[in-house]
């Protein structure tokens, strides 16, 4: 009867009709972004702004798992990446276009989509510049620190700050379409320019800093839970500022690695 079993499941298992779950797992993961970024998007057309701000978080949160879920798995594949761009493309470029357009972009009626347009494309061209980069063996050591230009969902969640900081402290001005178009262009270029930005994949930290980050954590996660926009308006923002800060040291990398 165990002989039986066993060759049943070995069949199975072989057979190419069927896939461990965990080979799918990862692709349900990005596509599920996808739902989230057109959930927005409904979820904004509606007003309700807030509600259309999680739903790209949860976006974000989504498309953080679906690779770490694929390495895991080892269910890696050329399919994968290019459904993970495009999901992206419309998670972290479309959808915030959308979402800030309704929010305030439409009190200028065209000048307002030109410049929601414009975003999405600069989000398209970084996803479809990072594709090409990722198989470049050429790049040198120093720049697997950083990423070039914003990522796509940093960018989507560096444009919606406004929104963030509206929620966080009811200032009129963070409605102001003039403020939310300057503030959509300027991540728009920092998405396609060549300026390098925080990568965390390889960040070392000091030993001794263990305890103290461990501690700012817990601090934060129970600052979200009280203010969850406050906190989230602030982490953007500091985001933000680190981006000359990353230029620096980037500089300084290059020149200990080119004095070499």
């Amino acid at each position: 009867m165990k002989n039986t079993s066993k060759a049943i499941t070995k069949r199975i298992v072989s057979d190419g009709r069927f896939l461990p779950l965990g080979k799918i797992l990862p692709s349900m993961i990005t596509l599920a972004s996808v739902a989230a970024g057109m959930t927005s998007i409904l979820l904004a057309v509606r007003g309700d702004f807030e509600k259309a701000v999680i739903a790209i978080i949860l976006a974000a949160v989504f498309d953080g798992f679906d690779g770490r879920v694929a390495r895991m798995f080892r269910a890696s594949s050329q399919f994968g990446v290019e459904l993970d761009s495009l999901a992206d493309s419309i998670s972290f470029g479309v959808a915030p276009a959308f979402v800030m357009f309704f929010y305030a972009n439409q009190n200028v009626k065209s000048f307002g989509w030109i410049v929601s347009i414009i975003f999405a494309i600069c989000c398209v061209l970084r996803l479809a510049r990072f594709n090409v980069m990722t198989g470049d063996e050429k790049v040198p050591e120093y720049w697997h620190y950083f990423f070039t230009g914003v990522p796509a969902p940093a960018g989507a969640m560096l444009a919606l700050t406004p929104v963030m900081l509206y929620l966080a402290t009811d200032e009129k001005m963070f409605t102001c379409p003039f403020v939310c178009m300057g503030f959509m262009l300027l991540v728009a270029f920092l998405m396609i320019s060549k300026v390098p930005t925080l990568s965390l994949k390889k960040m070392r930290v000091a030993s001794a800093a263990v305890a103290p980050i461990f501690v700012s954590f817990v601090m934060l996660i129970g600052l979200l839970y009280f203010h969850f926009w406050g906190v989230a308006s602030f982490v953007w923002c500091f985001y933000l500022i680190t981006i000359p800060l990353t230029y620096i040291k980037f500089r300084k990398m290059k020149k200990e690695f080119e004095e070499k």
